[in-house]
């Protein structure tokens, strides 16, 4: 069994760096790897390794003939709220419908048996995760309309997860091109 997610890659963190190191200088909170920032499209969970083929037929079939398109990461949040948040995210504006996107991937995994996680989708990169309950609504609101920087999607990522004490360690099993 492998854990399993399908994810636009987001390049040239930089310009999010002031934001990353503010949220970790938050107690008991803890900023996410540059190396892991990604929007996800679909969190398939658990499954066998066999399946990773027919995921990423899903996932191909759903983007071939999207086109790239830029993004735009912009404003920040949290999940469930600023008062007692689990997730701090930074905010994602696109040209690319990810929501149709998201959903046409799910709606094929559905049709092939393949199980996934069945959240609402919202477009966002988790940025930091809370180890205990604390208060970023000022953090949020300082970079809340901040826009970040643009990049243009070219593709979407079948990606492997495996934890570790220390955090997830990421592979890319399979890229779709737009």
């Amino acid at each position: 069994m492998v854990r399993v997610f399908v994810s636009i890659p987001v390049p040239n963190i930089s310009d999010l760096a002031p934001f990353l190191k503010d949220i970790g200088a938050v107690r008991g909170v803890r900023p996410v790897s540059a190396v892991q920032l990604h929007i996800t499209l679909a969190f398939v969970g658990e499954v066998d390794e066999e399946r990773i083929d027919d995921i990423a037929e899903c996932v191909e079939a759903e983007v071939r003939e999207k086109g790239s398109a830029r993004i735009t990461l912009k404003g920040a949040g949290a999940f469930p709220s600023e008062k007692r948040p689990r997730v701090i995210w930074a905010g994602v504006e696109t040209g690319l419908p990810l929501e149709g996107i998201a959903a046409g991937i799910r709606r094929r995994f559905a049709a092939k048996g393949i199980p996934f996680d069945e959240k609402p989708f919202k477009a966002h990169i988790t940025v930091g995760r809370v180890d205990r309950p604390t208060d970023v609504s000022g953090l949020i609101g300082v970079y809340r309309r901040t826009e970040f920087f643009s990049f243009i999607c070219r593709s979407v990522m079948v990606v492997r997860s495996d934890l570790s004490p220390s955090g997830p360690t990421y592979t890319i099993l399979r890229v779709c091109d737009l």
